[in-house]
């Protein structure tokens, strides 16, 4: 879901207002603030989601102080920016994104808001794309192994260009967090093996899987929404029924900050019984998908529920 023009307009000159009363007075506490345990004088990193929050802090430690733009359990597709978010960007030295399309809010923002001397990662940047009608997706995150061997070297050196003292700090923390990606692949990819083969497929409610699924071996039949914010027309509604249908899907599945109804319909249109509306993957959730690790255990656990 986009902004409309005039609305975009009157929440960037609010959110400029915040930020020129921001750099004329003493700053207040930090907004929407993930960061814990970090040191007084730690780098000042600032993510457009929760997820990206979370790995930025399993390398940084607490030589990082993290913050996320949008909060948890609200995806950057349909993020509508608040004037708060100037404020937050004006303290970043260093702002992290995903790029692909995914964040397009940031690019607007900073234009409209300026970031100071912030340093820009951009983690998809130079990624191999699987693209879905033209375009690439940018759901990298949901295969642990583009994690490991994208997100933590190029992590690894912002933090390291930013703070050098500290480099030896953050590879060590990106080694260790980079063994617990090996053993959380290898623990999804076991639990997958007990879904019969034939019942290893996926109808969501956007297109964000086709990492997951290339990587764990699932076939992704369709799509609820081809585009997010906007609905399917009734004939698409109705080929997606008849495509589900002849493929002999088991569930539907959706993440929990989408309204659940055209899931729902689909399902009982398509006569499927397992409809499971409690996936994260654009941000984290409540305990236990408040980390990037336990998201990714907590999506695979309801999958494997839902087709075993």
């Amino acid at each position: 879901m986009r902004l409309s023009r005039s609305r975009f307009v009157h929440v960037v000159l609010f959110a400029a207002a915040v930020l020129i009363a921001a750099c004329s007075g003493p700053a207040g506490g930090p907004v929407g603030s993930t960061a814990t345990g970090s040191d007084p004088d730690a780098l000042r990193v600032v993510t457009t989601t929760t997820v990206f929050a979370d790995v930025v802090k399993a390398v940084g430690g607490r030589r990082t102080n993290v913050q996320s733009i949008v909060p948890a359990g609200v995806g950057p597709e349909d993020y509508e920016p608040k004037p708060e978010d100037a404020r937050t960007l004006a303290t970043a030295q260093l702002i992290v994104s995903n790029g692909d399309g995914l964040d397009d809010f940031l690019d607007r923002l900073l234009t409209a808001t300026g970031a100071g001397d912030a340093k820009r990662l951009v983690l998809g940047d130079g990624l191999p794309t699987i693209d879905v009608d033209g375009e690439p997706n940018p759901h990298f995150w949901l295969d642990p192994s583009i994690v490991k061997t994208g997100y933590l070297p190029k992590i690894v050196t912002a933090l390291s260009t930013s703070d050098p003292a500290d480099k030896a700090t953050f590879e060590a923390n990106a080694a260790a967090y980079g063994v617990q990606l090996v053993a959380l692949d290898t623990e999804l990819k076991a639990q997958v093996q007990t879904i019969p083969a034939a019942n290893r497929k996926l109808v969501t409610f956007h297109d964000a899987f086709p990492y997951f699924a290339k990587h764990f071996g699932f076939e992704l039949v369709g799509v609820v929404v081809a585009n997010v914010g906007q609905e399917p027309t009734p004939s698409e509604l109705a080929a997606l029924v008849q495509k589900v249908k002849a493929a002999h899907v088991k569930a539907v599945f959706s993440e929990s900050q989408f309204n659940p109804k055209l899931s729902q319909t689909l399902a009982e249109e398509a006569g499927i019984t397992h409809v499971v509306t409690t996936l994260y993957n654009d941000a984290l959730g409540p305990a236990p998908a408040d980390s990037y690790l336990g998201m990714m255990r907590w999506n695979m656990q309801q999958i494997v529920e839902a087709l075993s």
